[in-house]
């Protein structure tokens, strides 16, 4: 067997001793349905793949069946531990539904590839913010393309959409800090103009508003999504004559580079600065103290299975999915509420299978 060889499903079958449909069967990834194939036959198969180094060809397949076999995760920044996160989730789960995933970054990536016929499904993690992006969804579900989106605005359209609701939770953590603290700092990923409402920088403005207490313009500062802007921003304010006592983040990101930052000025969290932040992953919630947070209950799982769902066929094409997650304060240890267990939620699982909301 020279270099040049490239062996087929045909030569898969003969050394497995199986047919050709039961090498594709298998090799696809692909369960359910009538066939039944015993696990000798399937590991036959498989180490009988591995020893010919065969290769399954995805794109001659996807154009016989007229499918990719291919979904695609969209996510704006993956210093964003909610953004990878999804795409892990993602790629832990689909495989086994015989399903490649790829992860796009940024919403005009995730338009050309999808409109080009890239993949047979798509999340998308964040909402959409035009009239285009708008028309592409639709268009899409037109198409046949399975899509479930996370987002605050959107409503179902041939597609699903995870309704996020942050301003219950937000209003929450604004009534806990005005009650508490008078020097109130906000970091948010955003440009350095306050946020209209909608946006979390907005919600957290309205809510205080609200309350009666008007931020320091001087204490909110945008990072633009990054972790080493979010770390020097806080170590400024926090080196500040008259520093703030409590922060609120716009993600879990910059919650946790204030928490370092805190830490490195020998500051005491919760005792001498709360943190709350909009998000929790895995590791905000594991890292010391962990993370106090607004949030939805675990999404992960939801949105996955809800794409999965319209791919294998169990959901109306015409139809589309609302699926509410509203958000509330959960109190862990960078509050002292947390760690007095005051008014504490109970949120241990929630870092372990949760989603960016798509709220900007």
């Amino acid at each position: 067997m020279g270099s040049s060889f490239k062996p087929t499903i045909r030569d898969v079958a003969e050394r497995a001793g199986v047919s050709l449909a039961t090498v594709s069967y298998v090799l696809s990834g692909r369960h359910g349905g009538s066939t039944r194939i015993s696990e000798p036959t399937k590991a036959r198969v498989v180490e009988a793949a591995k020893s010919l180094g065969y290769v399954p060809n995805h794109a001659a397949r996807g154009m016989r069946r007229g499918r990719t076999d291919t979904v695609a995760v969209v996510v704006e920044n993956l210093d964003s531990a909610w953004d990878r996160q999804l795409a892990e989730v993602a790629n832990r789960v689909l495989p086994e539904h015989g399903y490649r995933v790829v992860v796009l970054l940024g919403q005009e990536a995730w338009r050309n590839f999808m409109l080009s016929g890239g993949a047979d499904g798509a999340i998308l993690g964040f909402s959409t913010e035009t009239p285009e992006e708008d028309h592409t969804l639709r268009d899409l579900a037109d198409r046949g393309v399975a899509q479930v989106v996370v987002s605050q605005f959107q409503q179902p359209d041939g597609f699903d959409v995870v309704s996020v609701d942050a301003e219950a939770g937000i209003a929450q953590a604004a009534a806990y800090l005005a009650d508490r603290h008078s020097r109130i700092a906000v970091l948010h990923r955003g440009g350095p103009a306050p946020g209209p409402r909608g946006t979390r920088l907005g919600l957290f403005r309205q809510a205080m508003a609200d309350l009666g207490v008007e931020l320091d313009e001087n204490l909110i500062r945008a990072t633009h999504g990054s972790w080493r802007e979010a770390y020097q921003v806080a170590g400024e304010l926090l080196m500040l004559a008259d520093p703030p006592t409590a922060f609120f983040t716009t993600a879990d990101l910059e919650a946790l580079c204030v928490s370092g930052s805190a830490t490195a000025a020998k500051l005491r969290i919760p005792d001498d600065v709360e943190i709350i932040c909009v998000e929790t992953s895995d590791l905000g919630h594991y890292f010391d103290p962990p993370l106090t947070s607004v949030g939805p209950d675990p999404l992960v799982g939801t949105v996955v299975d809800l794409l999965i769902d319209r791919l294998e066929g169990r959901t109306a094409q015409s139809s589309g999915r609302l699926v509410p997650a509203p958000w509330k304060l959960h109190h862990r240890g960078t509050t002292v509420a947390g760690v007095s267990g005051e008014e504490a939620a109970d949120g241990s699982d929630e870092a372990a299978d949760s989603v960016s909301n798509g709220v900007p």
